[in-house]
């Protein structure tokens, strides 16, 4: 699992599609990225669409690009959110800059969500459209 998180570390800006309301795709930026009890697990506000739209649909849709090594990686998957302190204490550790925006832990705007199930499947340029690697989340 490591080898995803570094990878969308490494990315710096990956995209998260969401279904919203009208049954259609949001993709938006993400650029924080966490381990959380062995899955990726990410950061978000309780007043952002993106928090709702996960409430009324897991279903998720991440793509990371490294434009260094032409290499791409998808996700697709099912997220679940954890109300866990130490989760949410994790995220203002490993993005500091965060603690502007919900002071603490225990904001009850903060919310973790991690992919609970789902895969990450790995392409180059070079591969054709067929992923190089596929590993199960």
């Amino acid at each position: 699992m490591n080898e995803v998180i570094d990878f969308l570390a490494k990315s710096q800006t990956f995209y998260v599609s969401t279904v919203n309301e009208n049954n259609m795709p949001e993709v938006r930026p993400f650029g924080f990225i966490m381990e959380w009890n062995g899955k990726p697990a990410f950061s978000t506000g309780t007043f952002k669409k993106v928090y709702g739209q996960l409430q009324n649909n897991p279903n998720i849709a991440i793509c990371a690009f490294i434009a260094e090594k032409m290499q791409w990686m998808r996700i697709a998957g099912k997220v679940k959110f954890t109300n866990d302190i130490e989760a949410k204490r994790k995220i203002l550790e490993t993005m500091p800059m965060l603690k502007e925006m919900y002071k603490s832990e225990d904001s009850p705007v903060l919310a973790c969500f991690y992919i609970e199930e789902g895969e990450a499947a790995y392409y180059s340029f070079d591969s054709m459209n067929e992923p190089t690697k596929v590993i199960q989340i």
